[in-house]
């Protein structure tokens, strides 16, 4: 495997936290939320950043509630700080080692691999599916409740 760097001097830099805290920001859609974290951003910053630095790496709890539309289930929402900690985690760790030994099929949170690139990726492989074969079959599954059986304690 490449050596990519002092990844962990890439998550603690105070200003990748201030853009991920911006980016964040932004894309979190409970505004309530986003403004209570805002009025004291700067101290906010500064926790993660000393979090960071001291390698202190528990998490707050969830923040648990229902949603309705399309279907009815419970949501788990981090904190903001949590949430920029992990995006930090994922910006500067997981995309620098591991996005490029990704094959292109593979679309989940990925940037430039969403989902219109996933369905043109499909009616792709299902075109070619059907000229090869006369009959062929596709299994759609789902594991219910997979994220509520995981021991979250871990």
């Amino acid at each position: 495997m490449k050596k990519v760097g002092n990844l962990y001097q890439d998550i603690s830099n105070f200003y990748n936290i201030i853009d991920m805290t911006n980016k964040v920001c932004k894309s979190v859609r409970n505004k309530k939320k986003v403004d209570n974290f805002e009025s004291f951003k700067i101290e906010h910053i500064y926790n993660i950043y000393n979090r960071l630095k001291k390698k202190d790496f528990s998490f707050g709890r969830y923040n648990i509630f229902m949603i309705y539309d399309p279907k009815c289930r419970i949501v788990m929402a981090q904190n903001i700080e949590d949430k920029i900690i992990n995006h930090l985690v994922s910006e500067y760790v997981l995309k620098k080692v591991f996005d490029s030994k990704y094959t292109n099929v593979l679309c989940a949170t990925r940037e430039g691999y969403g989902t219109l690139y996933g369905v043109k990726l499909i009616k792709r492989y299902l075109n070619e599916m059907k000229y090869k074969y006369d009959n062929f079959y596709v299994l759609k599954l789902n594991i219910k409740k997979y994220f509520y059986s995981i021991n979250h304690d871990v």
